[in-house]
C-alpha cells in the first residue's frame, strides 16, 4: 500500500509538472536524409547499384556525398539527438565519447582532398591538420605550414623542429583522435562538455593538479562540433564540385583509392 501511494504521488507530480523536453534547433536540409527524423531518403548502396561501372566525376561526388551524409553525419546526428533527449540512468547520457568516435575522422577525410600533397601513407597528420583548419579557420597557421614539423632544405627528409603555428591542432588531434582510436578513450587533458558560451574547441588554463602553476586543458563540445561538421559538409562538397577550386583531381584520386568499393 505504501509503495502504491508513493507511485501514485509520483504519477500525479509528473502529470502536473511534466519533465521539460529538450528542444534542439533543427538540422539543415539534405537530399539524402532527414537529419531531424533520421529518415533515409535513399540508401547509398541503392544509389551505387544504379550507377554505371565507370562513373563520371559528378557521380563519384554524388555517391561520396550520400555515404557521408547517411553513414557518418546521419548516424552522428541520431546519436546527438539521443544524448540530448536522455536522462540518467540512460546510457545515452554517457555517450559523448561514442559520438566523438563516430564523427572525428571527418577532418582527415576531407583533408585528403583539400591537401594537394596527400598520399596513401605518412600524410594522415597533415591531412587532418588541413581538414581541421578548413572547418575551424581560427586555427589556421599564419605561416601556411600544416605539417607537424617545419620544412627542411631539399635533401633533408627529417625535421627536428616542431612547427609552432600548428601545435594547438596537434594537441587536440593527438589527445582525441589517437586516444579514441588507439586507447579507447581520450588522452589526459581533454574535457568533453556541453557548456554554453564556449567555442567548439577551446584551450583553457586550469590550476595544475600536480603542483604549482597552471596547465592547459583542452575543452571540446561534441554537441557543437557535430552540428558544425553537418553544416560544413555542403560547403566542402560545393568546393569539390566547383572546377575553379581545382579540387576534383585530388578528390577523384581519393575516391578511387579509398571509396570505390
Amino acid at each position: 500500500m505504501v509503495r502504491w501511494i508513493a507511485d501514485a504521488g509520483t504519477w500525479l507530480f509528473r502529470l502536473f509538472f511534466p519533465k521539460k523536453r529538450v528542444v534542439m534547433p533543427p538540422f539543415r536540409a539534405s537530399r539524402f536524409i532527414d537529419f531531424n527524423t533520421g529518415t533515409v531518403i535513399q540508401a547509398p548502396m541503392h544509389l551505387k547499384k544504379s550507377m554505371p561501372a565507370t562513373m563520371t566525376t559528378d557521380q563519384k561526388i554524388d555517391l561520396f556525398e550520400y555515404r557521408v551524409e547517411v553513414w557518418q553525419l546521419g548516424v552522428a546526428a541520431e546519436m546527438l539527438k539521443q544524448i540530448e533527449a536522455a536522462r540518467d540512468p540512460s546510457v545515452w547520457s554517457h555517450a559523448a565519447y561514442g559520438l566523438v568516435s563516430a564523427s572525428f575522422s571527418y577532418f582527415e577525410m576531407i583533408g585528403k582532398t583539400l591537401n594537394s600533397s596527400s598520399a596513401p601513407s605518412r600524410m594522415s597528420s597533415e591531412d587532418f591538420n588541413i581538414g581541421f583548419c578548413n572547418v575551424y579557420p581560427k586555427f589556421t597557421p599564419a605561416n601556411g605550414v600544416y605539417t607537424d614539423k617545419l620544412p627542411q632544405p631539399p635533401g633533408v627528409t627529417w625535421s627536428p623542429n616542431p612547427d609552432p603555428e600548428i601545435q594547438k591542432v596537434i594537441a587536440f588531434r593527438n589527445r582525441i583522435l589517437n586516444g579514441m582510436y588507439y586507447l579507447g578513450y581520450t588522452k589526459k587533458g581533454i574535457w568533453l562538455h556541453n557548456d554554453a558560451g564556449k567555442d567548439d574547441f577551446q584551450i583553457v588554463p586550469d590550476p595544475n593538479p600536480s603542483g604549482p602553476g597552471v596547465v592547459d586543458v583542452y575543452h571540446v563540445n561534441p554537441h557543437a562540433t557535430t552540428r558544425t561538421m553537418i553544416d560544413h559538409f555542403p560547403k566542402f562538397v560545393a568546393d569539390v564540385r566547383n572546377p575553379a577550386k581545382e579540387l576534383q583531381p585530388k578528390f577523384v584520386d581519393f575516391f578511387d583509392n579509398y571509396h570505390i568499393a
